[in-house]
């Protein structure tokens, strides 16, 4: 059996900030730790807002995930992702690493996936902003749209979490970027999110570590942010490759997530 870090549990914890950006959670103590410090829950608060106001933009992500296999063997898998939003309803995502490569391009009223290992790709109709159709997607069939972790800090409408611990690292330095550094805990979790300094406290890494599980497997992502980029209005429009076979979207449940 494997165990992987659970996707809607790393949604579930990024959605803090848009919380937090609503009202800081008071004081809590845990046993044999320090208080939740404010100072690092109103840098979720900074964080959040700001994310809140950017209406183009264009994340590239370098991430691993570590899946456990019997005897606790641990096995990390990389992927480079990149996507281009334009809010509240245009997306263009693009996953790829040594096993796969996988398209989503969204127009706020047709959404398509392509996986270029299976030559396979499916459309439906869709409305909604871009973090609807992830819900969507994301109930309904297996589908996945990169780093679109992102888009739950600045979900104002996201129930907040319980934070068990939070503490100010201090200061790091992430691809020459000077950031902050803090350090969460929930039931089950453990959080690190590196925050870079000044006017624009956009997210520049973050590990995850589940806690509940002896082998204590992570998530870690770092970002790099393009703001109010020029995306051309085709980049939200899908043309099938040449020899590119089209199937319904039900069936992506067997073709969306091919073998790593």
């Amino acid at each position: 059996m494997r165990l992987a870090i659970s996707r809607r549990s790393l949604r579930r914890l990024l959605v803090v900030a848009a919380c937090c950006a609503a009202a800081v959670p008071a004081l809590a103590q845990i046993d044999n730790g320090p208080a939740v410090e404010p100072e690092a829950m109103a840098a979720l608060t900074r964080m959040g807002k700001f994310l809140q106001t950017l209406q183009s933009f264009r994340v590239k992500g370098d991430a691993s995930t570590e899946e456990v296999l019997g005897q606790d063997l641990k096995v990390r898998y990389d992927t480079a992702s990149t996507m281009d939003v334009t809010r509240p309803d245009h997306v263009r995502a693009e996953q790829t690493s040594d096993r796969r490569h996988r398209l989503v391009v969204y127009d706020g009223k047709t959404f398509s996936v392509y996986s270029k290992s299976s030559g396979y790709y499916a459309q439906a109709p869709m409305t909604g902003t871009v973090y609807e159709l992830a819900n969507k997607l994301e109930s309904d069939y297996p589908v996945q749209l990169p780093i679109l972790d992102l888009f739950a800090w600045a979900d104002d409408q996201a129930k907040p979490p319980e934070i068990r611990m939070a503490r100010v690292v201090g200061f790091a330095t992430i691809r020459g970027v000077a950031c902050d550094q803090y350090v969460f805990r929930e039931a089950g979790h453990d959080w690190q999110v590196w925050i870079q300094r000044g006017a624009q406290p956009l997210p520049r890494r973050l590990v995850v570590t589940l806690t509940d599980k002896v082998s204590r497997p992570q998530y870690s992502a770092d970002y790099d942010w393009t703001l109010n980029p020029q995306i051309a209005a085709t980049s939200y429009q899908f043309t099938p490759p040449a020899g590119a076979i089209s199937v319904p979207l039900a069936r992506v449940k067997e073709i969306a997530v091919p073998r790593r």
